[in-house]
């Protein structure tokens, strides 16, 4: 399921965190973890909250022909001692360890779409720990301040063409690509005067999109950009970010046991090309985070 890409997997993905003063030259304090895929935890003054905790990687036939099975473990190694679980969309490769989360943080909310939590729910999490958001919505998490922005999703070759939008019947789908998309949502964060915007899925409802303001860090999907036109200038006009972080460009399919691999389509020179202008405009910086690693600030 992988494609040739130019650029090498060392470049692309790192195995060394960005040397200190990345964000700001006196840190706050603060972590940031990227776990694979579009996942992303940040941690604050004994808090922590993930985005799209996906890590278990089901391959190719675990994927299309199978019953979605967490990787317990793993879960736990990555997302143990949540405060809050926020969602993106559906899609296995966002959702599918969501469930695992929230029963391994028991104290946890799932905040997503009426499709994330209303999966989660058939999953057996109880109502306590399950919030739908609307566009605009403010929450907050201990010293984390969230706005559940609505979006789109990226545009996927012939994938597109076949996707579920909706949960069907009354039960589970028969296989984690089945998983329906359901509404999409980006989230902007702020806390310690630090902002982050984490754009999981690379397409945008212009006017949630246009209400947002400048912020420190951008945390943006790069798989299924290419069908999004202007991806990286609307990004940079609308956001203003000192600081870009790529996300959802490993390929999904294949084992965290191994050193990712990029993900199809993922056109790394175009993308440096197309962030050095975002440098250029806006004074932005590339910073590459090594999966499974937290990253202090």
């Amino acid at each position: 399921m992988t494609a040739p890409t130019a650029g090498a997997p060392a470049d692309i993905f790192p195995t060394d965190g960005p040397a200190p003063g990345w964000l700001r030259d006196e840190p706050i304090g603060a972590t940031i973890t990227w776990t694979g895929c579009a996942g992303i935890v940040l941690a604050y003054e004994g808090t922590r909250i993930c985005f799209d905790p996906f890590v278990s990687n089901p391959g190719f036939v675990d994927t299309f022909f199978r019953s979605a099975r967490s990787d317990g473990e793993r879960v736990r190694r990555s997302f143990a001692d949540m405060s809050a679980i926020f969602v993106g969309h559906t899609h296995w490769d966002h959702a599918m360890d969501v469930a695992e989360v929230a029963t391994i943080s028991p104290s946890a909310v799932v905040y997503g779409s009426e499709t994330t939590t209303e999966i989660v729910r058939r999953q057996g999490i109880g109502e306590s720990q399950l919030h739908t958001v609307v566009d605009g919505e403010q929450l907050t998490v201990g010293p984390f301040r969230v706005e559940a922005v609505a979006s789109r999703h990226g545009i996927v070759p012939v994938a597109s063409k076949i996707d579920v939008i909706e949960l069907r019947g009354t039960g589970m789908p028969r296989s984690p690509f089945r998983w329906p998309r359901g509404q999409v949502f980006s989230y902007r964060v702020t806390f310690a005067d630090t902002s982050f915007y984490l754009h999981t899925s690379a397409g945008f409802e212009p006017e949630p999109f246009a209400r947002q303001q400048p912020v420190d860090v951008v945390i943006a999907c790069l798989a299924a950009r290419q069908g999004t036109p202007d991806y990286f200038a609307r990004i940079g006009a609308q956001l203003r970010p000192k600081v870009f972080i790529p996300c959802h460009h490993d390929n999904f399919l294949e084992s965290q046991d191994r050193p990712p691999k990029p993900v199809p389509r993922l056109e790394w020179p175009q993308f440096l090309d197309d962030v050095a202008g975002l440098g250029r405009d806006y004074g932005t910086r590339l910073v590459q985070l090594p999966r499974g690693e937290a990253i202090s600030f």
